[in-house]
Protein backbone atom coordinates (compact mmCIF):
# COMPACT_ATOMS: atom_id res chain seq x y z
CA UNK A 1 0.00 0.00 0.00
CA UNK A 2 1.04 3.60 -0.84
CA UNK A 3 2.35 5.42 1.45
CA UNK A 4 3.71 8.96 1.96
CA UNK A 5 4.45 10.66 5.69
CA UNK A 6 5.53 14.32 5.87
CA UNK A 7 8.64 14.75 8.18
CA UNK A 8 9.79 18.49 7.94
CA UNK A 9 9.69 21.47 6.58
CA UNK A 10 11.44 24.62 6.30
CA UNK A 11 10.49 28.25 3.94
CA UNK A 12 11.40 26.81 0.76
CA UNK A 13 10.89 22.77 0.86
CA UNK A 14 9.02 19.87 2.38
CA UNK A 15 10.44 16.61 3.58
CA UNK A 16 8.63 13.57 2.57
CA UNK A 17 9.52 9.72 3.32
CA UNK A 18 7.35 7.59 0.82
CA UNK A 19 6.86 3.66 -0.10
CA UNK A 20 5.19 1.60 -2.02
CA UNK A 21 4.74 4.22 -4.97
CA UNK A 22 4.01 3.00 -8.64
CA UNK A 23 5.97 4.64 -11.39
CA UNK A 24 5.30 8.27 -12.20
CA UNK A 25 3.62 8.96 -9.09
CA UNK A 26 2.73 13.18 -9.20
CA UNK A 27 2.89 14.92 -6.01
CA UNK A 28 0.64 17.65 -5.56
CA UNK A 29 -0.13 20.33 -2.31
CA UNK A 30 -3.83 20.52 -1.43
CA UNK A 31 -5.24 23.81 0.36
CA UNK A 32 -7.39 22.02 3.05
CA UNK A 33 -9.76 24.99 3.08
CA UNK A 34 -10.72 25.34 -0.90
CA UNK A 35 -9.53 22.01 -1.76
CA UNK A 36 -7.68 23.84 -4.29
CA UNK A 37 -4.30 21.21 -5.96
CA UNK A 38 -1.16 23.13 -7.27
CA UNK A 39 1.19 20.66 -9.01
CA UNK A 40 4.55 20.29 -7.31
CA UNK A 41 7.67 20.85 -9.08
CA UNK A 42 9.09 17.60 -8.07
CA UNK A 43 10.38 14.70 -10.05
CA UNK A 44 7.98 12.12 -10.69
CA UNK A 45 8.05 9.29 -7.10
CA UNK A 46 8.88 5.88 -7.65
CA UNK A 47 8.95 2.92 -5.29
CA UNK A 48 10.48 3.76 -1.75
CA UNK A 49 12.90 6.62 -0.88
CA UNK A 50 12.70 10.11 0.87
CA UNK A 51 12.38 13.57 -0.82
CA UNK A 52 12.52 17.18 -0.37
CA UNK A 53 9.46 18.83 -2.25
CA UNK A 54 9.69 22.36 -3.21
CA UNK A 55 6.68 24.81 -1.89
CA UNK A 56 5.46 26.54 -5.05
CA UNK A 57 4.09 30.29 -4.47
CA UNK A 58 1.04 29.30 -2.33
CA UNK A 59 -0.94 32.04 -0.56
CA UNK A 60 -0.57 31.00 3.23
CA UNK A 61 -2.64 28.33 5.10
CA UNK A 62 -3.20 24.42 5.84
CA UNK A 63 -2.63 22.23 3.25
CA UNK A 64 -1.17 18.78 2.72
CA UNK A 65 0.26 16.69 0.03
CA UNK A 66 -1.02 14.23 -1.85
CA UNK A 67 0.45 11.73 -4.35
CA UNK A 68 -1.09 10.90 -7.12
CA UNK A 69 -1.33 8.42 -10.30
CA UNK A 70 -1.14 9.43 -13.51
CA UNK A 71 -4.91 9.32 -13.98
CA UNK A 72 -5.09 11.36 -10.92
CA UNK A 73 -5.88 8.74 -8.41
CA UNK A 74 -5.38 8.81 -5.01
CA UNK A 75 -2.76 6.66 -3.62
CA UNK A 76 -1.64 8.16 -0.16
CA UNK A 77 -1.47 11.90 1.37
CA UNK A 78 0.55 13.37 3.99
CA UNK A 79 -0.91 14.99 7.58
CA UNK A 80 -2.05 18.71 6.99
CA UNK A 81 0.48 21.34 7.50
CA UNK A 82 0.62 25.18 7.41
CA UNK A 83 2.89 27.23 4.48
CA UNK A 84 2.88 31.11 6.15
Amino acid sequence: MPRLDYVSQTATEVSVTYADMPPKTEVVFVNTTSAAKTPSQSPPLSGSGTANIPIPKLAPGQYYLLAQDQAGERLAQTVPFYIN
